[in-house]
């Protein structure tokens, strides 16, 4: 069984007015799939933050702006972009992991909410601000997630304090007159169900307990996405379910009069509505196994090389054509660079064009110029199925041109 990416004719005709490797982001998607998470939160008195690392494009950041969605920002720099794009400041969370002085500094000017994960940067933030709000970031010390290198809590975590510690936090509080409004938790990243995340949430919410003038809990993103055929999408009426439901009865627990529950979901907003589009230009047969090399490779989307990840590929060119077994590989030099082993796709010729689908998150954003090889191509197709070209493919000469003009002359 394949995958079939949306629009195919569509992404034929972009690829050929605009080239290959490109990659292309369907509105259309990204509205439906804000709108049934909404759906299913209306139980709950809730705001939802956008995760911009999974794809800080400007043109997807005002998509979720006019959808009225907030941002959960990491990095002085996507600080800075949720500001020059006129994002409300009480709709941003700053939650910059192993933060300097300088980044606290930054963010406190800048009058958007800081999400502290470390004792001794709440107690650096105190002694800075006293009397000011802020948010922290607790470990549940649950982990989850579609591989090792994206589980965000637990006892091998780098991230947040560990709920063990609830009454430390409380004292640095006390100490500087810090207003704790925020509790957050994220336990990891393409999490496929809502049994482990519930687990997580109910820790969240004994902590809570000891907070009683909190004004939001954010329990984190996460929240998975069906990346291989046959996989079934999220259940939103289960999540309503378990999650929602439970939630709802909990505000009758808790002291505070005006709690909201905050979710920042980023892959399950975006990564549907992707689809890298790369051209096929070496078949070669060698020791029983045919590759199929193209004009990408893992410097434009790390994702299979990094976390093993599985991405459907399915030819645009040969959409009836009889499946065969190939390797898919990239143009750099590293024999880590390959989208797919042992993958049946409709017969693949030189020349052809194939979909990567499921490319929306951590694609573009994790590009490299590795190899001085240009990045791709982004197009954005409005919900009336109009392509917008959002960022042109440089010329590897203005990739030298840019390094030259950069180096230094003291």
């Amino acid at each position: 069984m394949l995958k079939t990416p949306p629009h195919p004719a569509l992404l034929r005709e972009i690829a050929a007015t605009y080239g290959t490797p490109t990659y292309v982001y369907f509105a259309e998607i990204i509205q439906r799939q804000i709108d049934g998470l909404r759906q299913h939160l209306d139980g709950v008195p809730h705001g939802l933050l956008y995760a911009m690392k999974a794809n800080a494009h400007p043109a997807i950041l005002r998509l979720m702006r006019d959808a009225g969605l907030g941002l959960d920002a990491v990095s002085p720099g996507e600080l800075e972009l949720a500001l020059a794009l006129d994002f409300p400041r009480d709709r941003i969370l700053f939650s910059a992991n192993n933060m300097t002085d300088d980044e606290m500094h930054l963010a406190q000017r800048a009058g958007v909410r800081l999400n502290i994960g470390e004792l001794s940067r709440l107690e650096r933030y105190g002694r800075a601000y006293p009397g000011s709000k802020v948010c922290v970031r607790l470990n549940p010390q649950i982990g989850a997630g579609h591989h090792d290198h994206v589980i965000t809590a637990g006892e091998k975590s780098k991230f947040g304090i560990p709920v063990a510690e609830v009454d430390a936090i409380r004292s640095v509080a006390a100490a500087h007159g810090l207003q704790i409004v925020g509790l957050h938790q994220h336990i990891g990243s393409g999490i496929p169900n809502t049994d482990l995340l519930w687990q997580a949430i109910e820790v969240l919410l004994d902590a809570a307990m000891a907070f009683p003038e909190i004004q939001f809990l954010n329990v984190g993103g996460g929240l998975g996405i069906p990346y291989r055929p046959g996989e079934a999408p999220l259940d939103l009426d289960n999540f309503a379910g378990k999650i929602v439901a439970p939630l709802q009865r909990f505000l009758a627990k808790h002291p505070s009069e005006n709690l909201q529950f905050w979710f920042e979901p980023g892959r399950y907003l975006v990564a549907e509505s992707g689809v890298l589009v790369i051209g096929v230009n070496t078949l070669k047969a060698a020791n029983g196994r045919v590759f199929a090399g193209t004009d990408s490779g893992f410097n434009h989307l790390i994702r299979p090389a990094m976390y093993a990840a599985y991405h459907a590929l399915y030819n645009l060119s040969n959409e009836d054509g009889p499946l065969a077994t190939y390797d898919v590989v990239g143009n750099i030099c590293e024999s880590g660079d390959v989208f797919a082993r042992d993958r049946a796709v409709q017969e693949i010729r030189e020349g052809d064009l194939l979909a990567i689908l499921d490319t929306g998150a951590y694609g573009m954003a994790m590009v490299s110029d590795y190899n001085l090889r240009p990045p791709p191509a982004e197009v954005l197709v409005t919900p009336e199925g109009t392509p917008h070209l959002i960022r042109r493919r440089r010329s590897a000469q203005e990739m030298v041109e840019q390094l030259l003009s950069e180096l230094a002359t003291d």
